[in-house]
């Protein structure tokens, strides 16, 4: 009775994993022209309303960037970007309400 009542709960228990970063363009570490697009990709669908990434400069300056966050997909829109190196910081939450955080750097080459 027990096994039963067990396998009960785990069956309506909904498994959510934390929507954790799968792939950029360009990658992390990547050495790239100016990108027209900066995309992120996660592994869940993400809650717009709570999920963001931006865009740094060496410098440590925020660069404004056009921003829109899809299903799975945060996408940013940069102007031309000078060569040098630049970080995305990013936040994700997914179905499961939890928040997750990171970055990566990629360089701009002439």
């Amino acid at each position: 009775m027990k096994r039963i009542v067990l396998l009960g709960l785990l069956l309506a228990t909904p498994a959510f994993a934390h929507a954790r970063l799968l792939s950029s363009e360009p990658a992390a570490g990547a050495k790239v022209k100016s990108p027209g697009v900066i995309k992120l990709h996660f592994s869940e669908n993400l809650e717009p309303a709570f999920s963001s990434a931006s865009l740094i400069d060496a410098g440590g300056k925020t660069v404004p960037v056009s921003k829109s966050v899809g299903s799975q997909t945060i996408t940013l829109l940069p102007l031309t970007l000078k060569p040098g190196a630049y970080k995305v910081s990013w936040a994700s939450v997914g179905q499961d309400t939890h928040r997750v955080t990171g970055s990566f750097g990629f360089t701009v080459i002439p």
